[in-house]
Formats: C-alpha cells, sequence, structure tokens
C-alpha cells in the first residue's frame, strides 16, 4: 500500500508520544474546551462502486483542506467532539474509462463523536484518545464533465446526502499546559445514492480515512 506524505506524518506525530516523557504534562480536566485546527486528508476507500446495472464502476479521489475540531471535556477522561473542515472537492473516476475523471462533487462532513483517554490521571506527556461516533455528510455542486456527458448520455449528476457511524484516533503531545500539537485518524463510513438526470443509478461506497495533523489550545 502506497504511504502517502500525510499518513508519513501521521506516523511521525504519533511516534513523537512515545519519547513525550520529556515535555510537559498536558492535563485535561472536566470542563475544559480544547480547539484543534490544521490540515485534514480526506482519503477515500481505494475500492470501485458498481453503478447502473454494472455499466461503470465509480470512486472518488483524495483532497486535503484545512480541518478543526472542538471538544468539551464531560469529565477528565470523556470528551465529546464536532470535527469540522473546510469544502473537500473530489473528481469522480470510472474503471470503465481507465479511472478517467468524468466529474466531481463537493462536500462537507461534519462529525460528532464521543472521546476516551485511556491514560487520563497518569501523569504521562502525551494523551492518547480513541472515540467513535456519527457523520453526516453534504454532497453540493456535483457536476459531469463533457467525459461524463459523453460516457452517459446524461447532462445532470446528483448525490444524496449520507449518515453513517464514524470512529477515531488520535494523541496530543504538549507544548505548555495551553498548547500542543498532534494527529488524528478517523474513519467514516459514507455512502451516497447517485442519480443522472434524476434516475437513480445505485449506492456510490466512499468510506474514507480521514488524516489530520494540527494544533491544540485548552482553556
Amino acid at each position: 500500500m502506497k504511504v502517502t506524505p500525510i499518513r508519513q506524518s501521521l506516523i511521525a506525530a504519533l511516534s513523537i508520544s512515545a519519547i513525550g516523557a520529556a515535555a510537559p504534562v498536558l492535563a485535561y480536566d472536566k470542563g475544559d474546551t480544547i480547539v484543534r485546527g490544521g490540515i485534514a486528508s480526506v482519503v477515500p476507500g481505494g475500492s470501485y462502486s458498481s453503478v447502473a446495472g454494472g455499466a461503470f464502476d465509480l470512486r472518488v479521489d483524495s483532497d486535503i483542506q484545512a480541518g478543526a475540531s472542538i471538544s468539551y471535556m464531560m469529565t477528565d477522561n470523556m470528551s465529546v467532539n464536532l470535527l469540522a473542515a473546510t469544502p473537500f472537492e473530489h473528481d469522480i473516476e470510472a474503471s470503465q474509462l481507465g479511472g478517467s475523471s468524468v466529474g466531481s462533487t463537493k462536500h462537507l462532513p461534519p462529525t460528532v463523536t464521543v472521546s476516551w483517554f485511556p491514560l487520563a490521571g497518569q501523569g504521562l506527556a502525551f494523551k492518547p484518545y480513541v472515540g467513535a461516533g456519527v457523520n453526516y455528510t453534504t454532497f453540493w455542486d456535483e457536476k459531469l464533465n463533457s467525459t461524463g456527458k459523453t460516457a452517459t448520455g446524461a447532462q445532470d449528476l446528483s448525490l444524496d446526502d449520507s449518515v453513517g457511524f464514524a470512529a477515531q484516533v488520535g494523541v496530543d503531545v504538549p507544548l505548555d499546559e495551553n498548547w500542543s500539537v498532534g494527529a488524528a485518524a478517523y474513519y467514516a463510513d459514507i455512502e451516497t445514492d447517485a442519480k443522472l438526470n434524476g434516475a437513480d443509478i445505485g449506492t456510490v461506497e466512499i468510506d474514507p480515512m480521514i488524516y489530520r495533523l494540527h494544533v491544540g489550545y485548552s482553556f
């Protein structure tokens, strides 16, 4: 499997936590708010989805945008989180055309999770966490390009919004008592019903991983 720069950075950031003993101890307490911001990459699953009775196998490509989240500590070791980002834009590729783009779409995947910090209260200089929740993805500005219009004989493409399961894993490494750096990875179950000229042609499974490198501030 190809290792992207985002994945290399994620691995490096997680590795920092293994030597975090020399850093200041980062403590999150009940009632704290944590704001994290940085870059996020949406990497859809690599498999194609068969639509239109097998006439087309479609998938979407990756994109990188600004990503942010806000978390509220409900207890000393559990938080509720909202993940947001600037709009992602993806080309839609068809395997029958050698992976060529047949169109594009924009989307936003706001995600709400509840996270658990399993090592809270251990006096460690890093904060790993895991979580699960719900993803809502809204699509807009769907377009067929000239290749897509010729291949499908259609003019209009639309994608339905999606609601699905989400999971996360991440780590924060402190710079001082308020500031930190970190990385996180999310999985989102995203499936959208596609339509050409208003006619349903099937479901496209996107199911991406979302990788984020961030700077955090707690207060």
